[in-house]
C-alpha cells in the first residue's frame, strides 16, 4: 500500500465517515476556512493541516478511486467514506511499519514552518559559502524579505561566522540525533553549501525511493520536530530561536477572526460585533468556533452554559458522533448548532 493511501486511510478512520472528500482536500492542502479548522479540532487531524498544500484533487480522487476498488473504504449517505474491517487491518498494519511522524503538526506550525526553513537554509547556505572565501552563489530562497533577514543577522568578521557555525551545528545536532533514521538525513539532504546543491521533496523522494507524499510528510515532521524544541527549550537552541523572531506572539487565527476576537476583548456582544463589522451573526459564530479552539484560555461559558455543555458532550459519546444535527436530533432540539458546535469544538471531543 502507497504511503498516501495509508494517510487517507488514517483520516477516513478519524472522520468516521462523517466528512466528504473536500474535508479531507481542505485539511491536507491547508484551506483556512471555520469548516476545516473545526474539522482538524473535532476529529483530531489538525496535525495533517496544510501538509500538502501542492495536492491537486484529482490525485486524492485517483487514491480514493483505488481504496473504493480494493474494498478498504466503501461511500455512504453523507458524501463520504467509511473505512471498511479490511481498512481497519490496512491502517494498523500501516502504522506499524510507517508511523505518522510523531513532530507533525500542521495546523500549530502551518504560519510559521516555511519562513523558519526558508531563513534556516539561506543562512547556513550563506554561512558554508562565506567561510569557504566564496560570496558568489546563487541564494536558494529568491524571497528579498528572506535575503534581508539573512543580511540583517548575518556576522561581519569571518571568525564570528566560523564560531556561529559550530554554535549553530550543534544546535540542530542535538536535535536530529533524537530521530529514528533515515528522518534526520531528509533535513540534512536538504541543505545546500559550498559544493552541495541540497534536495528538493521530489528528489529526496527519488533517493529514498519513497513516495512525494512520504517524503513531505517525514520532513515537515522533522522541521515541526525542531520548531517544538525551539519553542519549548529556547536557551538550548538560541540561534534558532532567533529564526522565529517575530512569529511567537501571533495566534493562529485568520485575519476576519482577529479582529472578532479583539472586539470580544473590548466587551461587546455576538450582536454588536456583527452589527459593527455588517456581518452575518453566522460568520461571529464561526469566529468564535475558530478562537476557541486556538486559544486555550479561551472561556465558552459566557455562550454556553456549563450544564449545556456537560450535556452536549454526553451526548455525542453517548451516540459516537461528531455530526451535529444528529446530536441536536437526538437531545430534541434542545441545543443550537453554534451552542453544540462551539462545545465539542472546545473539548476536542
Amino acid at each position: 500500500m502507497e504511503y498516501f493511501d495509508g494517510v487517507l486511510l488514517y483520516i477516513f478512520d478519524r472522520f468516521k465517515g462523517e466528512r466528504s472528500l473536500s474535508a479531507v482536500y481542505h485539511l491536507l492542502t491547508g484551506k483556512k476556512s471555520s469548516q476545516t479548522i473545526q474539522d482538524g479540532k473535532l476529529f483530531k487531524v489538525g496535525s495533517f493541516f496544510g501538509i500538502l498544500k501542492k495536492l491537486k484533487r484529482s490525485k486524492l480522487e485517483q487514491h480514493v478511486f483505488a481504496l473504493l476498488e480494493t474494498q478498504l473504504i466503501q461511500p455512504n449517505q453523507h458524501e463520504g467514506y467509511q473505512i471498511t474491517s479490511g481498512g481497519k487491518e490496512a491502517l494498523s498494519a500501516f502504522l506499524v511499519t510507517k508511523p505518522i511522524p510523531d513532530y507533525l503538526a500542521g495546523w500549530q506550525y502551518h504560519q510559521v514552518s516555511e519562513l523558519f526553513w526558508q531563513r534556516l537554509s539561506l543562512f547556513m547556505q550563506s554561512l558554508s559559502y562565506s567561510i569557504h572565501g566564496n560570496m558568489n552563489f546563487y541564494p536558494i530562497s529568491k524571497d528579498e524579505a528572506i535575503q534581508n533577514w539573512v543580511k540583517k543577522h548575518f556576522p561581519v568578521k569571518k571568525e564570528k561566522r566560523v564560531l556561529l557555525a559550530k554554535e549553530l551545528f550543534q544546535e540542530i545536532r542535538s536535535h536530529l540525533q533524537k530521530l529514528p533514521d533515515p528522518h534526520a538525513s531528509f533535513f540534512i539532504m536538504r541543505l545546500s553549501g559550498e559544493g552541495r546543491t541540497g534536495l528538493t521533496v521530489h528528489q529526496l523522494a527519488d533517493v529514498h525511493k519513497i513516495s512525494y507524499e512520504e517524503a513531505m510528510f517525514r520532513f515537515q515532521g522533522v522541521i515541526h520536530g525542531l520548531l517544538f524544541q525551539v519553542q519549548h527549550n529556547s536557551a538550548q537552541y538560541p540561534i534558532l530561536a532567533s529564526m522565529i523572531e517575530g512569529t511567537s506572539g501571533q495566534l493562529p487565527l485568520t485575519l476576519s477572526t482577529k479582529q472578532t476576537y479583539k472586539l470580544l476583548e473590548d466587551g461587546m456582544t455576538i450582536e454588536e460585533i456583527a452589527h459593527t463589522r455588517r456581518l452575518k451573526r453566522s460568520t461571529i459564530e464561526d469566529h468564535l468556533v475558530e478562537i476557541a479552539i486556538n486559544i486555550p484560555e479561551f472561556s465558552i461559558s459566557p455562550f454556553v452554559d456549563p450544564k449545556a455543555q456537560l450535556e452536549i458532550r454526553l451526548a455525542s459519546k453517548e451516540i459516537d458522533s461528531q455530526r451535529l444535527k444528529l446530536i441536536k436530533d437526538y437531545m430534541n432540539d434542545q441545543y443550537s448548532y453554534f451552542e453544540i458546535r462551539l462545545t465539542l469544538c472546545k473539548e476536542g471531543i
